[in-house]
């Protein structure tokens, strides 16, 4: 799956705006920039950062009850991805 692809799904099935996309991109150059330097994510998985690390992340925001005002924390899966595996 290419990135555009990933991007229309973060767009289309779980609502991300042009803002957090942009964000997102910047976010992804800037750890493929620190990748080399302290081995953030497996260079394996570089080529495929949008789908391997970005959409997986996503996927979680289906388990969330956003009408609930509870407080959720994630503790450090890897990357700076929540629920990254």
């Amino acid at each position: 799956m290419h990135d555009k692809k990933v991007i229309e799904i973060l767009i289309k099935k779980y609502s991300f705006k042009e803002n957090t996309i942009n964000k997102l991109k910047e976010f992804s150059r800037e750890l493929l920039n620190y990748n080399g330097r302290y081995n953030l994510i497996s260079k394996n998985t570089e080529k495929s950062i949008w789908i391997r690390h970005i959409l997986d992340s996503a996927q979680l925001l289906s388990f969330i009850d956003f009408s609930n005002q509870h407080n959720l924390a994630e503790l450090g899966s890897g990357g700076g991805f929540p629920g990254d595996r």
